[in-house]
């Protein structure tokens, strides 16, 4: 089977390339800007606003479904970034959908976030900010295209996520840095829950979505649903996760902890609604993340 894969140089991308590709023929669409140094060898098409050539790119390479990673995560944005959260996380995806869908795609498979739903314990859309707004406007875009065309289109929402290799200024590469350095680290009051997955638990929530929409593990004939979550079984407050690191790093962590200001709309208790992906659960503790994540060389 032929897929097409976005956001395959960003942290999950780059693990889930590394699975699909052992049992999938994946093609990749980067953009103009992307490093390509980490992808070498791969077949791949260089999106530069040509909607009709990635159409016949698709078309010619029979690809079947697509799945969508790439965005642009910020947290807090500032008036001068709406422009590029717009462009990366609403044009870019109705751009790949209107030749996904144009190019005989049956399915497509978009990376969504639970800070769709700052409201923890209702399931009507809320978003905690304008990232999480702009992930809701392609899916409402994207609904379109499943009316008029026969293409299945299911979001995956994600919780946090953390793993080795992670150049993304999260949680625990923040808490490795400082375990090492001995620097302090300024933080929030630390009460909030934090609900987060290892990399390779997602990686594997993928998979299992592709084999569920490709009817692949649907030997029960589920009633595929538009969105599924991926969620930890356990949930700890930031300042619980700190301890946890420390005792397995066995480093102490100089946390200031109150020397920041929560964010505005922090979320406190992370969104409980969602339908858990069928067949899928997780299978690393936090404890053995953290271990891979100290070992990783």
């Amino acid at each position: 089977m032929n897929i097409l894969l976005t956001g395959a140089t960003g942290f999950i991308g780059k693990s889930l390339l590394k699975s699909l590709e052992h049992e999938y023929n994946v093609f990749l669409l980067v953009r103009e800007t992307t490093d390509l140094s980490g992808i070498s060898g791969y077949k791949y098409f260089c999106f530069k606003n040509n909607i009709e050539d990635l159409s016949t790119y698709i078309k010619e390479n029979n690809i079947i479904g697509v799945v969508h990673l790439a965005s642009l995560y910020i947290a807090q944005h500032k008036s001068e970034q709406i422009k590029d959260l717009i462009s990366s996380n609403v044009y870019l995806g109705a751009a790949i959908i209107e030749s996904a869908a144009k190019g005989g795609v049956k399915w497509f498979i978009n990376t969504g976030t639970i800070w769709q739903n700052y409201i923890y314990n209702k399931e009507d859309y809320c978003p905690v900010n304008f990232y999480a707004a702009t992930k809701q406007a392609f899916i409402d875009i994207a609904k379109y295209y499943t009316e008029v065309y026969p293409i299945k289109f299911v979001t995956l929402k994600l919780c946090d996520t953390y793993g080795p290799n992670d150049t993304r200024r999260k949680i625990f590469s923040l808490f490795r840095d400082i375990s090492v350095t001995g620097e302090s680290l300024d933080m929030s009051g630390g009460d909030q829950i934090m609900d987060i997955l290892y990399i390779e638990d997602v990686v594997i929530g993928f998979k299992k979505l592709i084999e569920l929409i490709t009817n692949k593990a649907n030997k029960t004939n589920i009633t595929i649903k538009e969105e599924y979550v991926l969620t930890a079984p356990i949930r700890y407050k930031l300042k619980e996760l700190a301890d946890i690191f420390s005792n397995v790093a066995g480093r102490k962590l100089n946390i200031n902890w109150g020397g920041k200001e929560y964010r505005e709309r922090e979320v406190m208790i992370p969104w409980k609604k969602g339908t858990v992906l069928p067949n899928w659960k997780p299978s690393y503790s936090l404890e053995e993340g953290i271990n891979l994540i100290m070992n990783n060389k």
